[in-house]
């Protein structure tokens, strides 16, 4: 594809440059925060109704075995069907929440699903471990490389896309390129909205963008952003202690009532776990993990305005013994990375079954690691039988 554009005689370089960006970084501002607005309420509201519906359905086949449960496990599948609908809608509104994810888990989400939409094949070419960077400044990242595949969807006819991230001691590089027509006139191409948002977003923070392209020579976009001290991933919290007098005491931190009464409804058939406590805000989860010091947080990452990793955080400050299991809708394998590396002991996916719960809870609690919980294949391929841990 690079020596396509080297012969084409109609290939073109646009560095793009800022203008007077006042009026275009207030009307992005505005987008993000009406797009965020949007998808907290389809998350909020119609998703965790559904996740709720999910469980008493599962907690009622559990508690009620019927000869010929089919119309059950229908209601199931269009259930689950419903709820990975209303999960792309809102992720696509806004991208998940980059805090929670990190930037590297949100772009692989990102080309999967992009690729899956389209059909175009989508390669994400990245460093296994990325900086933690700002939220303004993942989601600048993210909304560029969004809306260059937006490009290629709407006007390349490309069969492939590859996306490239590159990081060094100073800036951080994104490349997005694909082989299929290309522009035979970038000059006008630059004027598009598209291009024009990529490059105001970038320019708010100092950074830099590129087009490339020939006619049948594919297109290339090209985005630096300047480094300036980002932290890495901090350090693991070390899983300690066992449930006193054979009982697991159980916090569960969510901030939606429904979902709470679900997890004890759940739970409640157990004789070895109880729920000790709920809380529905970061600041309520460490004062009770403080003071009623339970065995194991069940913690949601997602808290109103706030999120479950200064939840976790802060546990490690206090060098509680308590054991955190990240329960989130969002998929183990974009969450489950960041759970390992900030030191919770597993994670359980809101959409899986009420069974699938337990098992993991149990397995905390009798001193299995996160990493040999074994759960991310299962629930990529969408089964519940329990696995070996060793």
């Amino acid at each position: 594809m690079a020596d396509a554009r080297k012969e084409s005689q109609t290939q073109q370089r646009v560095p793009v440059r800022s203008t007077d960006d006042s009026l275009a970084a207030r009307i992005i501002e505005a987008q993000d925060n009406e797009r965020r607005k949007i998808s907290r309420e389809l998350h909020d509201s119609v998703g965790q109704s559904l996740v709720a519906a999910i469980m008493s359905i599962n907690g009622f086949k559990r508690e009620n075995p019927l000869a010929n449960g089919s119309k059950l496990d229908e209601a199931l599948r269009v259930l689950d069907s419903a709820l990975s609908e209303v999960r792309t809608l809102s992720h696509l509104l806004h991208p998940p929440n980059l805090e929670l994810l990190g930037l590297g888990p949100s772009l692989a989400w990102l080309a999967e699903g992009f690729e899956k939409r389209t059909g175009i094949q989508t390669r994400l070419e990245a460093p296994c471990q990325l900086p933690s960077f700002s939220s303004t400044t993942a989601t600048t990242i993210f909304r560029v490389a969004q809306e260059a595949l937006t490009n290629v969807h709407r006007h390349s006819e490309a069969p492939h896309v590859v996306i490239r991230v590159g990081v060094t001691l100073t800036e951080f590089q994104l490349e997005v390129s694909d082989d299929g027509k290309g522009f035979a006139d970038l000059a006008a191409c630059r004027q598009g909205v598209g291009i024009l948002g990529m490059q105001e977003r970038l320019a708010e923070l100092g950074g830099t963008l590129r087009v490339e392209s020939g006619r049948n020579a594919g297109s290339s976009v090209f985005a630096t952003l300047p480094l300036a001290g980002e932290d890495l991933n901090p350090a693991p919290i070390r899983p300690q202690g066992f449930p006193r007098d054979g009982v697991g005491r159980i916090l569960v931190v969510d901030d939606h009532p429904a979902m709470r009464q679900g997890v004890r409804t759940v739970l409640s058939n157990c004789q070895d776990l109880e729920v000790c406590g709920e809380a529905s805000t970061a600041d309520e989860a460490v004062n009770l993990i403080e003071s009623i010091r339970p065995d194991v947080v069940l913690l949601d990452l997602q808290l109103g305005q706030e999120d479950g990793w200064s939840v976790v955080r802060r546990v490690r400050v206090l060098n509680s013994p308590a054991k955190i299991i990240v329960f989130s809708h969002f998929d183990e394998r974009y969450v489950g990375p960041a759970a390992k590396n900030s030191g919770c002991a597993g994670f359980v996916s809101k959409g899986q079954a009420s069974e699938d719960l337990i098992k993991v809870i149990r397995m905390v609690l009798g001193g299995a690691n996160f990493s040999r919980l074994g759960y991310s294949s299962m629930l990529q391929n969408g089964e519940t039988n329990e696995r070996e841990m060793s």
